[in-house]
């Protein structure tokens, strides 16, 4: 079933897009279509963490894997310095 996918900040300016929508089940497999789209992005994304939320709810990175029913998947890079690692993804 098609996911909305969202991305913010930097990593939007780099896909040169906001909204994605894709046949997806995780925040995973939302990041695979992602990189399996825009070959250059595995190594931007390396160079920051990242604040992944389904719904409102942020994920851990043991909760990327985890079904999302049909909720939006945000993605939004997260600057430096902005507080501890809890609930930050890196790829």
């Amino acid at each position: 079933m098609m996911k909305t996918i969202k991305v913010y900040g930097k990593l939007a300016k780099f896909l040169g897009r906001r909204v994605f929508k894709a046949d997806v089940s995780s925040a995973a497999e939302a990041v695979r279509f992602l990189v399996a789209n825009y070959p250059k992005l595995h190594s931007h994304m390396r160079e920051q963490y990242y604040r992944v939320r389904v719904g409102s709810h942020p994920l851990t990175s043991e909760e990327l894997h985890h079904p999302t029913g049909m909720q939006v998947i945000r993605i939004a890079p997260v600057l430096a310095g902005a507080g501890s690692n809890g609930g930050l993804a890196r790829f």
